[in-house]
């Protein structure tokens, strides 16, 4: 009769625990079962139990709280890395990164969505109307619900790639942090983030993944920016006024310039 070891256990009983997280079956924010009942699932001692979840712990994947229990902290250990990575870049490098996370997430999300993701766009498109400002931001106050948008992380889900979810998530994570607070700001209106989520949408409803593209960075441009301490805002692209006119004229359906010289 074979028989594991006390490694081969630990690794076990770290994949089951893993699995329930990144599988979202215990959701974010949610509290774990309590030890015994954890051992008794897996059919290993408490200690194998404990050493799992103190090493998902040390990932930042779930979080002890003395006298309430365990809990879920992120859906991937790659939230808590990223965070300490990334806190060695300036803010515009991370915005820079963000935004191409999400431009990709869009285009992959026209390729791979389903009827049940373009469903859930829809009700996360009417959940989101009427705001004053797009949901995604509200760094000027220290509420948990920054960068909360449903329609974005559906649009991470549709495009179902695991990594580029966790990635988007810690860097949202490195964003809320105090030393970025006050230097972000979200200029989209609610009319203007209704119109620019309507667009993505029908991109991806119609699995455009060129629209897609290109109704994502229409949208990235004024979703969430820097400002200087006189609340200006920095462009995250310096362009000319000539370019800029070719990407209205792009938006709205109109020639250019350049495409009326190579007809």
């Amino acid at each position: 009769m074979a028989t594991t070891t006390g490694s081969e256990r630990a690794r076990g009983a770290l994949s089951y625990l893993r699995r329930k997280i990144s599988t979202g079956e215990w959701a974010v924010g949610e509290r774990i079962p309590i030890e015994p009942e954890l051992a008794d699932q897996m059919g290993v001692g408490r200690s194998t139990v404990r050493e799992a979840v103190r090493s998902l712990a040390s990932m930042g994947m779930l979080e002890t709280a003395p006298g309430r229990g365990t809990f879920v902290r992120s859906s991937s250990p790659t939230s808590s890395l990223l965070d300490e990575f990334l806190a060695d870049f300036s803010l515009e490098e991370i915005l820079s990164y963000r935004r191409a996370l999400e431009v990709e997430a869009a285009q992959q999300a026209a390729l791979h969505r389903s009827d049940e993701d373009i469903a859930a766009l829809e009700r996360a498109t009417i959940e989101e109307v009427g705001c004053s400002r797009c949901p995604v931001l509200s760094l000027t106050e220290s509420g948990d619900g920054a960068f909360d948008s449903l329609f974005h992380r559906l649009i991470f889900d549709a495009a179902k790639n695991r990594l580029l979810g966790a990635l988007y998530a810690g860097i949202n994570d490195q964003l809320r942090t105090p030393q970025h607070r006050g230097r972000l700001a979200n200029v989209a209106t609610g009319a203007e983030m209704e119109r620019d989520h309507q667009r993505v949408l029908d991109a991806i409803r119609r699995r455009d993944f060129i629209d897609a593209v290109h109704a994502m960075v229409d949208h990235v441009d004024h979703d969430v920016v820097i400002v200087n301490e006189q609340q200006e805002v920095v462009p995250p692209l310096a362009r000319t006024p000539e370019q800029q006119q070719r990407i209205d004229d792009v938006r709205d359906g109109r020639p250019t310039a350049a495409s009326t010289a190579t007809a």
